[in-house]
């Protein structure tokens, strides 16, 4: 067993961890960052908590590197259950925050089975399509193979979790998109939408319609629910081009941007590294998703391929969705930007998923055990 997990270790795809690495730091001094404060020079605990989770994700990522991911497609419906049980148990018994309930105590960590759920969507979406002969689905075909997308759907987001419930149903349709859809699926999910939005809207809590009016532009209020917003736009433009240096800016700092160690991470570090900081950061989330997708073109087993792109899907939507939220462009959800933002159950996550991929390119040209 240690002669196969020492070659698994040297066949490394060491550039695909390289990065999420780079990123990874990068996360942690920004974090580090948004916690300072200026009249005491000190930091909150915050970047250490995420240092351990960095430790954990990085064991987790060779964990998964050796574990044959064709076995764990495989065991897909009992994984399916088994993650369906614990969302269901959080809704009973997690820990209560702000007005959400999401988080399950063991021992000293909290960990947020939402988070990990997105490591079994991306098996499920594999075991469900795996059998993909390359023709366009029609609408009985995607209708069959995605029943599984509504359970954790409204487990999550009965939390309430918007923000990562639609993540499942992002990565599902991006999925499709990627295999090919008929035309008339095409029209169908329009029209669908169209249906479903007024009944959406109805079952939105009242936070969640007020974003999206000051998105919109429909109410004006920035000192009430379009208070994250307005701040987080004004750090993003006082970094200029170079930015105010770290531990340099002054939104987070005066405690003027809320959660700007999660949600607002990316305005920190463009505020206190500028243009130049936040391009950096748009260019490694590029070359990562150009790396998996690499992966999976390469993989000659169409699990592996689905596992590839599934986690570039995920990868793509929260860093366009969290970066967009940040500067402006979309209203303001609770997703986490993949590797940078504050969370250690969302770090562990994706470090799990580059696992799964770099199993997925150990194994990439064969298609057997």
């Amino acid at each position: 067993m240690f002669a196969k997990f020492k070659k698994y270790l040297l066949e490394t795809d060491f550039v695909l961890l390289g990065t999420v690495l780079v990123l990874a730091f990068i996360g942690v001094i920004s974090i580090y960052s948004a916690g300072y404060n200026p009249y005491t020079q000190e930091t909150d605990s915050y970047y250490k908590r995420q240092l351990v989770w960095l430790l954990l994700g990085l064991i987790s990522f060779f964990v998964m590197s050796y574990i044959n991911y064709r076995k764990l497609v495989r065991l897909v419906p009992i994984i399916y259950g088994l993650g369906l049980l614990v969302l269901l148990i959080v809704l009973v018994l997690g820990h209560i925050k702000m007005g959400a309930q999401r988080w399950i105590g063991i021992g000293p960590f909290r960990l947020q089975p939402s988070e990990i759920f997105k490591i079994i969507w991306v098996l499920t979406l594999a075991w469900l399509f795996m059998d993909f002969d390359g023709k366009k689905l029609d609408l009985l075909t995607i209708i069959k193979k995605s029943w599984m997308l509504i359970p954790p759907f409204f487990l999550v987001y009965e939390q309430p979790d918007l923000g990562t419930s639609l993540t499942y149903v992002a990565v599902w349709g991006m999925l499709l998109l990627v295999l090919g859809i008929k035309r008339h699926v095409f029209i169908i999910a329009i029209l669908a939408v169209l249906i479903i939005l007024p009944v959406a809207w109805h079952n939105m809590h009242d936070y969640q319609r007020t974003r999206i009016l000051v998105f919109a532009g429909l109410v004006q209020d920035k000192k009430g629910d379009g208070y994250h917003a307005e701040q987080s736009k004004v750090a993003v433009g006082s970094g200029g081009i170079n930015g105010k240096g770290f531990l340099g800016g002054t939104q987070a700092h005066l405690s003027f941007l809320p959660e700007s160690h999660t949600d607002f991470i990316f305005a920190v570090l463009n505020e206190e590294h500028g243009l130049i900081g936040g391009t950096t950061i748009i260019l490694l989330f590029l070359f990562l998703i150009f790396k998996i997708l690499n992966i999976a073109i390469k993989s000659k087993e169409a699990s592996g391929k689905l596992i590839a792109i599934s986690v570039a899907c995920y990868v793509f939507f929260q860093f366009i969705v969290n970066s967009g939220m940040t500067v402006g462009i979309l209203p303001i959800v609770g997703i986490p930007m993949p590797f940078v933002s504050y969370g250690g159950t969302s770090l562990l996550s994706f470090f799990t998923m580059m696992g799964l991929v770099n199993s997925v390119q150990l194994r990439r040209y064969s298609i057997t055990e």
